[in-house]
């Protein structure tokens, strides 16, 4: 399985401090990524802001006055913000629920990246990201606001699926460039019936072999020679949310990014139980999480979710 090149973005925007930071960090990443078109996409939750502007505004008479102006408004910071030329770039405005309104853009504009702002602390927010990355078929990158413009150091929770060393190569290509590295990290616990009393020593041994003969034949997988390198690492979570314990990594790697991939659903209930991309998706990691997805793979469910 391959993963297709990410070149068709859209960037969910919100005419707030964050839209500067993120489109930023799109015009920092379209340095590696180099896509072929980036569309701005805002979504209008109430048009009371509409007689809000009015004493504001006094030439705004109707709803398109106020789409015409927030466009420019739009049109103004991208073009100030991201400075790469021969990328098409577009900005569309909706009226809605913005949970909605961006779940039928992506039908509409398939594309091949989904970037969103991401707020820490901002209510409703986990909310949101749950959804959107639960029901999208493409990746879907979330860009904090502390986002740093450098990928030096990216770290890839992985399970040794063919999904993993999709992640981690993908990971390494985007160190390449500056010469970075990739921190893939195993999450792992002991059988349910030891608890709450540790396996005896042999049992131990036996699993920490096994842990370290998937380690290496997954590392065998993934590096050739001249490759960048790939660290990895085997980590017992005892207790608390994965989610901690991959943060605690990132702090201590000083990681740019969060590298995961969404296993690919055979059908929309096992879609809607792959639990880590929901549960990242929510946390407030303060860096940049990209999470992969097979497009293609999840499209046919996708149109499924929309007719039901």
């Amino acid at each position: 399985m391959e993963l297709k090149p990410l070149k068709k973005w859209v960037a969910c925007i919100d005419l707030t401090n964050m839209d500067q930071a993120l489109i930023g960090y799109i015009n920092y990443l379209a340095t590696i990524f180099k896509p072929e078109s980036v569309k701005f996409f805002h979504v209008i939750q109430s048009y009371d802001v509409f007689h809000d502007l009015i004493e504001e505004f006094p030439e705004l008479e109707t709803e398109e006055d106020l789409n015409e102006l927030l466009s420019k408004q739009i049109q103004e910071e991208v073009t100030q913000g991201f400075t790469h030329e021969g990328v098409e770039l577009q900005v569309e405005i909706r009226k809605g629920s913005p949970t909605g309104e961006i779940i039928r853009y992506i039908e509409k504009q398939q594309p091949d990246l989904l970037i969103l702002g991401k707020k820490a602390g901002y209510k409703g927010e986990g909310i949101l990201a749950q959804r959107i990355v639960k029901y999208v078929p493409c990746s879907v990158l979330f860009v904090p606001e502390t986002s740093r413009y450098t990928l030096q150091n990216i770290t890839v929770p992985v399970d040794f699926s063919e999904q993993s060393e999709i992640a981690a190569r993908f990971a390494l290509n985007l160190v390449k460039p500056a010469g970075g590295r990739v921190m893939a990290q195993h999450l792992y616990d002991y059988p349910k019936q030891f608890f709450p009393y540790m396996p005896d020593k042999k049992t131990m041994k036996k699993m920490d072999e096994e842990l370290e003969a998937k380690k290496e034949a997954f590392l065998s997988k993934i590096k050739t020679p001249g490759d960048t390198d790939l660290d990895f690492e085997l980590t017992l979570h005892k207790d608390g949310k994965m989610s901690d314990t991959i943060y605690d990594m990132c702090v201590s790697t000083q990681s740019d990014m969060i590298v995961v991939f969404a296993k690919a659903r055979k059908n929309l209930l096992a879609l809607m139980n792959d639990k880590l991309p929901d549960r990242m998706a929510s946390y407030p990691f303060g860096l940049p999480l990209l999470i992969l997805k097979n497009k293609d793979r999840n499209q046919k469910l996708f149109s499924m979710f929309l007719k039901s």
